[in-house]
């Protein structure tokens, strides 16, 4: 949920001053974009995972303070609620041993906040939803992550909403609850990949992303249960969708698009995405006394508009770039599942990407609509592909997305790539994702606790999820 704020209160000036330093940002980007002023050469990826911490028993524990505190390392920080917490990691620029060297900076920074979670009995899991969370642990005075920025989200949601959030999920079962405040967004743990493309073909990538992460969300499902009941295989899309709705009465009925969404449409420039940004008020004013160049009111704004593909304007030592924050994906269940779920992700991109024009042709609306059936339906799903093709998404996956992905690979020149495609293709050939084990287990075995034990025991031995035995 990003960055600090100084106070839990802002003025009506204090939005005044923000919308004005935001405008002369704004302007400055429309420069940016008439010159082409943008790197249009280096790659580079980035990532956040966001990490459940556990008691003994598999249930939530709520020491992510103590347990930053003790870890002291600038790349862990706080999440919305005190039982998660997140992995920032480095980035890496572009080379042939790309993921090698993101696997082993995971594994190193995974291993440290597990050493320092072990001087408080708290063990870690990589979850979509975390399925032994009850509404108790929903409790933002208990359980709240004590930031100025999530107490004044808190406020501010329900100030824009003018009534309580009602969360309403139609899966196999039926979940509602309706709650006030924003701690519903806490029952969803992910993995946000940064991917840093030259300009020139930015839109281009973008599309592709738009096309990759519906494959995503078969490929990566994790999130099946949500508070004792079966929803979606990818829970996530539709918790936060719902739990980050700023709209209130009014502006729903007028179609105005929430702030948590898929995408418009397609683009011909990254600049319309940034101008749709107008859409919404400010919700952290936090005003700086910066430089326009340094684009901090821009950025702090567009961080708080919540795409599943994520557009990032960003400056690296004057230079400023373009990168795709992919956001579909959730956190597990293993660290190789996580590298495999990365690898896949961007070569597909890449390789979607090789034929530019066909990635437009099916109607936008055709995609916006498979990207929740997917969300919803898993593997089982049956959607249109971006050559106009129908078929399920798992024949997909196995006959054109990861051939694609395997060429993007090459294109970057990116080497030992295999085995993790490898894992994708085991994956979804036995339809074991982590979706799928954790339904199984829990129907095997109604006890949530003994699922979440087992869960994290086979995770902390890092074998692929589509290994795992039941027991």
């Amino acid at each position: 949920m990003g960055d600090e704020v100084n106070r839990d209160h802002y003025s009506s000036e204090d939005y005044r001053l923000f919308q004005q330093k935001l405008d002369a940002e704004k302007d400055f980007v429309r420069t940016l974009f008439r010159n082409n002023d943008f790197d249009s050469q280096t790659r580079k990826l980035g990532y956040e995972l966001e990490l459940c911490l556990l008691d003994a028993s598999g249930k939530p524990a709520p020491f992510n303070k103590q347990i930053l505190e003790k870890a002291d390392n600038p790349l862990f920080t706080y999440e919305l609620a005190r039982y998660n917490l997140e992995i920032n990691g480095n980035a890496f620029y572009l080379g042939p041993q790309l993921f090698n060297q993101v696997s082993e900076d995971l594994s190193i920074l995974h291993e440290e906040v597990k050493q320092a979670a072990s001087a408080f009995e708290v063990d870690t899991g990589m979850f979509g939803v975390l399925p032994t969370l009850t509404t108790d642990h929903l409790n933002a005075e208990r359980f709240m992550s004590d930031m100025f920025r999530y107490r004044l989200l808190d406020k501010r949601l329900m100030e824009m909403r003018e009534r309580p959030v009602h969360l309403d999920i139609h899966g196999e079962d039926h979940l509602t609850l309706d709650k006030s405040g924003v701690m519903l967004e806490a029952l969803s743990t992910s993995l946000q990949t940064h991917w840093q493309i030259p300009f020139d073909e930015a839109v281009d990538s973008y599309h592709a992303a738009l096309w990759a992460s519906m494959i995503m969300l078969a490929v990566s499902a994790n999130s099946p249960l949500v508070l004792g009941k079966q929803c979606w295989m990818e829970s996530r899309i539709a918790i936060f969708k719902q739990s980050v709705d700023t709209r209130n009465p009014r502006e729903i009925r007028d179609s105005v698009i929430p702030r948590v969404h898929f995408a418009k449409g397609y683009i011909s420039s990254w600049l319309e995405l940034f101008d749709d940004n107008d859409y919404y008020s400010p919700i952290l004013p936090e005003t700086r006394d910066t430089p326009v160049e340094k684009l901090h009111h821009f950025n702090f704004h567009n961080g708080t508009i919540w795409r599943w593909v994520r557009p990032i304007l960003g400056c690296d030592d004057g230079v400023y770039h373009l990168r795709l924050e992919l956001r579909v994906t959730p956190s597990g269940p293993t660290e190789i599942d996580t590298l495999a779920n990365m690898v896949f992700f961007i070569g597909l991109i890449e390789g979607l990407k090789q034929k530019p024009c066909k990635l437009t042709e099916v109607p936008f609306k055709v995609l916006d609509k498979d990207f929740y059936a997917v969300a919803r339906d898993g593997l089982k799903a049956r959607v249109s592909w971006y050559d106009g093709t129908m078929d399920s998404i798992r024949n997909i996956i196995l006959n054109s997305a990861i051939p694609l992905a395997n060429h993007g690979l090459q294109e970057l020149g990116i080497e030992s790539t295999s085995h993790w495609l490898d894992i994708i293709h085991d994956r979804i050939a036995t339809g074991r994702t982590g979706a799928q084990w954790i339904l199984q287990a829990w129907k095997s075995n109604s006890d949530l606790t003994a699922l979440v034990r087992q869960y994290v025991h086979n995770a902390h031995q890092n074998k692929p999820i589509h290994s795992w035995p039941f027991e």
